[in-house]
């Protein structure tokens, strides 16, 4: 017998269930358990739901793997709460606003092709970090165009190394396209999280001994895939919306639907996302969390301001539904009214005190000269009104909605009766993102670009680790793909897992009278490579390569 446990820290509830990997779609969940989050202390709600799902000593020998998806890192980008990250930019500046106050810019300069115009200077970047040691608690190093060629960002890590004990982000390891500023914070909102994240793994690894758990731990990431907790600890940024990826895995892997639209109904918003071949759509543009845009795979989610503890008020004679977060009456609040006190009301979820929930929506209804059942049913409708509303713009008709989350299942059916769309709530749903975070795989991905070289004439190869020159195409191609496979490769490896499978796509962009031209390239198995696919391309703009390596894992055939 084989036990994995995922952990869900959402903003109401942290959830708990105990798989067994022996087992497919929703019989795997042996066990499930809640306990509230505890925000300033996420470790806390963690410990209290390992306990609610009261484990046999058993049961603890036999867990293989435990897999937390975690609010942190994004609650402290929003909140504000990172550490005070020094930035040190090579050339000019970005345009925008930077997420550091601590700013050196030292001189050095790589064109767009990645040849180097100006080296660094090594005093200078001395002379910089030493301005900066005094107030920071880590260094960001961010240089135009890095991603072409990332020398210069190596070098000036270099030197910092050698003079101080400080943690280094360098904005090539993290992000593979364009984009100066977004790649410059998330650089330094990576370093500022590195604090936080270092303190959370302690004390995580801490709650685990208590419970006699050895098993490995993983982190699940905003793309929907898991790495270790040790390996997290250089890129906590990778784990902003880890809990709505969580989300999505968990609906794939409870329903066994291959396209759906997945909404998650929280405590104070609902995430929505789609499920395109029992994948998890990924966002082109990164993320915005709080006000900071960041280069990151992350989910492709819309997000908006409904949860079973949104705040519900009667303005102008019309029901107002939200953003505010309120607590609900029935677990203390002071005349609020939410979705969660309607239900208590209507006896189609009662979890906490009923009477209270209907003292408070008695006195609201009577302030707005209403009946109290005519209330309630005004509010139901707005609620009904508000998930159609939000939910319909994916393609309602096309598309299953997989409801998962704490209240989704009363308020999903009561949107159904007034509209009509295909609905879908498995059983667990309440607990469906730690299912996520349980069933997610591991897989790394990684990408390289060739491009014309100077001038025009031969190619360039722009990897995560450097930069190269060919005169002939078919050799970028080789080099490319030998450098990111092993990248990628090497990113399983490196949390001691096997590697379980390698894919590659390859593909040409061309340019043809203004539109784009994508043709896959075909690498046979034996290694030999077709570029004679194109017909009458327009001019060569640029060959994208794309490996993933995925890891070995209990899961390894459902989540995939």
């Amino acid at each position: 017998m084989s036990y994995v446990i995922g952990i869900d820290t959402g903003g109401t509830y942290t959830d708990a269930v105990l798989l067994d990997s022996s087992k497919q779609g929703e019989a795997r969940v042996e066990r499930k358990a809640k306990a509230f989050t505890t925000h300033d202390e996420l470790e806390k709600g963690i410990r209290n739901s390992i306990a609610n799902l009261r484990l046999s000593d058993s049961e603890r020998k036999q867990i293989k793997k435990v897999v937390l998806s975690t609010t942190l890192a994004t609650n402290a980008i929003v909140e504000g709460k990172i550490s005070k990250v020094g930035l040190i930019l090579i050339g000019e500046a970005p345009r925008g606003k930077l997420a550091s106050e601590f700013v050196n810019q030292i001189s050095g300069s790589v064109n767009i092709k990645g040849s180097v115009l100006l080296h660094i200077t090594p005093g200078e970047v001395a002379q910089a970090v030493k301005e900066l040691m005094p107030h920071v608690d880590s260094i960001a190093v961010s240089g135009m165009a890095s991603v072409r060629n990332p020398v210069l960002e190596q070098s000036v890590r270099k030197i910092i190394n050698n003079m101080c004990e400080l943690p280094v982000v360098c904005g090539h390891e993290l992000v593979s396209n364009l984009g100066f500023l977004e790649r410059t914070n998330t650089a330094i909102i990576n370093a500022g999280l590195l604090p936080i994240i270092n303190n959370f793994v302690k004390a995580i690894k801490a709650v685990l001994k208590e419970n006699n758990i050895s098993a490995p731990v993983f982190v699940v990431k905003g793309d929907g895939s898991i790495i270790k907790i040790d390996v997290i600890k250089k890129t906590p940024v990778d784990t902003v919306l880890s809990g709505p990826a969580s989300s999505i895995i968990g609906a794939i892997n409870l329903t066994g639907l291959d396209d759906a639209i997945v909404a998650d109904m929280g405590g104070t918003t609902t995430d929505t996302g789609i499920v395109r071949k029992k994948r998890v759509e990924l966002s082109l543009e990164g993320a915005l969390v709080g006000s900071w845009k960041i280069r990151i795979k992350s989910a492709k989610l819309y997000t908006f301001g409904l949860g079973g503890d949104s705040d519900i008020k009667l303005i102008d004679g019309a029901i107002k539904v939200g953003p505010e977060r309120v607590l609900p009456a029935c677990r203390g609040g002071q005349d609020t009214v939410t979705p969660t006190d309607i239900l208590h009301y209507t006896e189609e979820f009662v979890e906490w005190d009923k009477e209270r929930a209907a003292a408070s929506i008695e006195k609201q209804a009577s302030k707005a000269g209403l009946h109290t059942d005519e209330y309630v049913s005004r509010v139901k409708d707005a609620v009904a009104d508000k998930i159609y509303d939000n939910v319909s713009e994916y393609g309602i008709s096309e598309l299953p909605i997989v409801a998962i989350g704490a209240p989704a299942e009363s308020w999903y059916h009561i949107a159904r009766e007034k509209y009509a769309f295909k609905l879908v709530v498995p059983r667990h749903y309440e607990v469906a993102n730690a299912v996520g975070a349980a069933t997610a795989g591991i897989h790394a991905e990684v990408e390289a670009i060739i491009r014309p070289g100077e001038q025009g004439f031969g190619y360039l190869v722009h990897t995560k680790i450097g930069r190269y020159s060919f005169k002939e195409k078919e050799k970028a191609l080789l080099k490319a793909i030998e450098v990111t496979r092993e990248c990628a490769e090497k990113i399983i490896t490196d949390q001691n897992l096997e590697i379980a499978s390698v894919s590659c796509m390859c593909e040409d962009i061309y340019n043809s009278r203004g539109q784009l031209i994508c043709e896959q390239i075909d690498i046979q198995s034996d290694g030999e490579i077709n570029l004679n696919k194109v017909v009458n391309p327009g001019k060569y703009l640029e060959t994208r390569i794309k490996i993933m390596a995925t890891g070995k894992d209990l899961f390894y055939q459902a989540a995939n």
